[in-house]
């Protein structure tokens, strides 16, 4: 049921208004306010409290109409876990519309406030965004696939509730979110930089990753975007803006082999 999950919630991110979730981001007004019931450790043990009444609603659903409902909330469950800045279609096209027009200060602007990367060179600013855009499919499509894969959607849920804590960058328990966070992006991370390999530049690729894949201190996103940026073929550090769409279409080819293996997984039961 899992590929079938997954599917679903891809086809509803692909042919629907819901590509960034639902209109409402239930999971961050949770976390808004479950943060203030505590301080540091106190506020994310608060904020997972969301998984009690998650797995109760699972168990209640478990065998009525014939796994119906169970599908129907293992759906809904990740459809709250996936990101909402939609790194593969609109998060940067305010600031490549703003680059098209030869309007460098604008897409500066853009790229620091919407984006948080801030860069004085032109081209090194485009570097930057392309691996922002990287790092942001690992944590709002790879990671919560991963854990929804191996833990079910209580995984998902949990990765999501702590990421968005680990936002909360004024609050005591952004620090302790950003522990648990870093430990559970180190294996998704890793094996998106091998999908990575597979679908561009695999020599490269794998260079870039054999002298940092035991490093604990990079970041899940550090090391995405590094593997990334390795993975584009040689022309695509020169092509302008088309980085960008390059680097998409990179992420693109990597979910699609995540898919293809996990239905061969599934077949084989």
């Amino acid at each position: 049921m899992n590929f079938l999950v997954l599917l679903l919630v891809g086809l509803i991110l692909l042919w629907s208004p819901w590509r960034r979730g639902y209109p409402r981001d239930l999971l961050a007004s949770w976390v808004s306010r479950a943060v203030n019931l505590g301080r540091g450790w106190r506020s994310v043990l608060a904020v997972l409290s969301l998984l009690l009444p998650a797995a109760l609603l699972l168990w209640l659903a478990r065998g009525l109409a014939y796994g119906f409902f169970t599908l129907l909330l293992h759906v809904a469950l990740l459809l709250c876990c996936v990101g909402r800045q939609d790194p593969l279609r609109s998060m940067t096209a305010g600031f490549a519309a703003a680059w098209q027009r030869d309007d460098q200060a604008a897409a500066a602007l853009v790229a620091e406030q919407q984006l948080g990367v801030v860069d004085e060179d032109g081209a090194g600013l485009l570097r930057r965004v392309s691996q922002r855009m990287a790092a942001a499919s690992l944590q709002d499509y790879f990671a919560p696939a991963f854990w929804y894969l191996l833990l079910g959607p209580l995984g998902a849920l949990a990765y999501r509730l702590l990421e968005l804590t680990r936002q909360q960058w004024e609050h005591s328990a952004s620090p302790p979110a950003g522990i648990l966070v870093h430990a559970l992006e180190w294996i998704p991370a890793r094996l998106l930089a091998l999908s990575l390999a597979l679908v561009g530049q695999y020599d490269h690729t794998l260079r870039a990753l054999r002298g940092q894949a035991a490093v604990w201190e990079i970041s899940g996103g550090e090391l995405v975007s590094r593997c990334a940026a390795a993975a584009l073929t040689p022309p695509a550090a020169e092509a302008g803006i088309a980085l960008l769409e390059e680097t998409r279409q990179l992420m693109i080819r990597a979910l699609l082999a995540w898919a293809v293996i996990i239905a061969f997984l599934s077949l084989l039961g």
